[in-house]
């Protein structure tokens, strides 16, 4: 089972045959190595080799990617290549949104509970 037809093929640079073949030699490294390669290979080689491998293949090259530190790219590829991004990832960078938003939400309740009593004691101290 392929990723993605060529129906959404944007660019033509390549034949199938040189597609096919760039993605038998890409399939024979080791899997940390095929997401070493995706980082350093041209964009429009990598979505050809990325498009003729199965949806298996692509998910677990998209989380070696993020565990290499190359979310964006493997976000770039999910988005490209119309699958979802690992749930995992998915979890964590919301995790990583509401852990922002709690910190926001604790400081503006600090400031606004120190307003209230600056107030108040405004108002007990300084004559009117």
């Amino acid at each position: 089972m392929t990723v993605m037809n060529n129906t959404f093929d944007n660019t033509a640079t390549f034949s199938t045959s040189e597609i096919v073949a760039a993605r038998n030699a890409f399939l024979q490294y080791e899997l940390t190595r095929q997401a070493e390669l995706l980082t350093v290979m041209p964009i429009e080689e990598s979505m050809g080799v990325l498009r003729h491998c199965s949806v298996a293949h692509v998910q677990h090259l998209l989380d070696i990617l993020g565990e290499q530190g190359h979310q964006r790219q493997a976000d770039e590829y999910a988005h490209r290549l119309g699958v979802i991004p690992p749930r995992t990832n998915l979890l964590l960078r919301m995790m990583e949104t509401l852990r922002a938003y709690r910190k926001v939400v604790t400081i503006m309740s600090l400031v606004m509970s120190t307003m209230g009593v600056v107030g108040y004691l405004s108002f007990l101290f300084l004559p009117s």
